[in-house]
């Protein structure tokens, strides 16, 4: 079963759905749009109840625009439409993504083995940062594991099972979507970057988020720097003391498997 993608996109961004629509086509990637949700119509109560404005001040360093949490609405919803679905693997691509390579190869050898990536998420919008550990290999790319996962959540593959478990614990939401992912010991899903990237954003649109994001920084420069240094502290005592061992991450547990039986076998 060839593994389809599902495009974040909001109704009225006509321009960015007819250039993911015309790349998508061409490549031959079946898809369809999961309309998104606008910012500035969600109502107060909306935003209490998938927002913790009070964790937020502990957990990042300022507090979340309209936007961002429209945005991670919008993945929550799709993340919890996944989970109910059939397919065991999916792409999720935000409507401003765009290949700088040919995914199809990759997607096709993926969908063959398609049960052993339920437990976890595959970004294709960026490489690892430091402690890389390759898993794996798929078409011509190399699956790696870290602890320095890249931002932004522009496209990614996400299996069922790490669809529901992220749907169960990703709200109330304190931080952006792809911050929170970066919080591997908290949510407890292994997450796996590509050797090489796969989609990026496409540069002839403008970031509604990233523009709402930057009305958010209020307050002094001093005070600014505080908050983000002691988020940044925060962050890098989660990491540190949780090391990643491939071993011991259940979800990994098939994918390891599968490695060590063609090592066998060779």
């Amino acid at each position: 079963m060839s593994i389809k993608a599902v495009i974040l996109s909001l109704p009225r961004d006509i321009d960015r759905r007819n250039a993911c629509e015309a790349e998508c086509t061409q490549l031959g990637l079946l898809h369809s749009f999961f309309d998104a949700i606008y910012g500035d119509q969600l109502s107060d109560e909306d935003v209490s109840r998938v927002y913790d404005a009070k964790r937020n001040r502990r957990a990042f360093k300022r507090p979340l625009s309209r936007n961002e949490i429209a945005c991670a609405l919008g993945h929550l919803k799709i993340w919890q439409a996944i989970a109910e679905a059939d397919d065991t693997l999916t792409l999720v691509l935000e409507d401003d993504a765009t290949f700088i390579q040919n995914p199809m190869p990759f997607l096709a050898a993926l969908s063959e083995t398609s049960e052993r990536y339920q437990d976890v998420v595959i970004k294709l919008d960026g490489v690892a940062g430091s402690g890389r550990q390759v898993l794996g290999s798929v078409a011509d790319q190399s699956l790696v594991l870290s602890d320095r996962l890249p931002p932004r959540t522009t496209g990614y593959l996400i299996g069922r099972k790490a669809a529901a478990h992220l749907a169960a614990v990703h709200a109330p939401f304190a931080r952006p979507v792809d911050i929170d992912l970066k919080f591997y010991w908290e949510h407890q899903v292994p997450i796996l970057t590509l050797a090489h990237q796969m989609v990026a954003e496409r540069g002839t649109f403008d970031s509604t988020i990233e523009a709402n994001r930057n009305s958010k920084k209020a307050g002094s420069s001093l005070g600014r720097f505080l908050s983000n240094a002691l988020y940044q502290l925060r962050y890098s005592y989660g990491r540190l003391s949780h090391p990643l061992k491939p071993d011991e991450i259940a979800g990994l547990t098939p994918l390891l498997d599968s490695r060590s039986g063609a090592q066998d076998r060779s």
